[in-house]
């Protein structure tokens, strides 16, 4: 879990200081490498992301209101950045024009942030910006698909 970074280091890299800013880079670098690595499930990618994730962080920095947690903030953040870092980079022309793939990254977060991240429904909810009920539909679908898939090895075994 990444430690709460004392409010004065946030106020003074919200208004710019390098060296504060520095140290709010080095708080969340483990998170946003992680949070990057479980979208993008490889490393290359990861550390690409995670870069982007730094740059918006430094662009967005003052949007982030003082008189909240810093962390979850960060977390939407860092999560938006991923996946539309992702998105970018998605290959389109090789799907068939049926699927409707624009719900299909949000979810994957929603069970990476579950599973992964052991946030909250209502945590998940807010980082996404998705109502709670989407978050919770989405996981009944993750946790039933998983479930097909493992059935015919679980009757293999009986």
């Amino acid at each position: 879990m990444t430690p709460e970074l004392p409010r004065d280091t946030l106020l003074r890299a919200r208004s710019g200081d390098r060296d504060a800013f520095r140290q709010v880079l080095e708080a969340v670098q483990k998170l946003t490498y992680n949070i990057a690595f479980r979208l993008t499930w490889n490393a290359s990618d990861a550390e690409d992301a995670a870069q982007e994730v730094f740059l918006r962080l430094f662009r967005n920095f003052t949007q982030y209101d003082p008189s909240l947690p810093f962390l979850p903030w960060f977390r939407r953040l860092a999560t938006n950045c991923v996946l539309n870092w992702k998105e970018k980079r998605r290959p389109t022309s090789e799907l068939p024009e049926q699927i409707a793939v624009h719900d299909a990254a949000p979810a994957d977060a929603c069970v990476t942030l579950k599973y992964l991240e052991d946030l909250g429904v209502g945590e998940i909810a807010q980082t996404l910006q998705v109502p709670v009920g989407t978050v919770k539909t989405w996981l009944f679908r993750a946790r039933d698909l998983l479930m097909q898939k493992l059935k015919p090895h679980v009757e293999t075994l009986l």
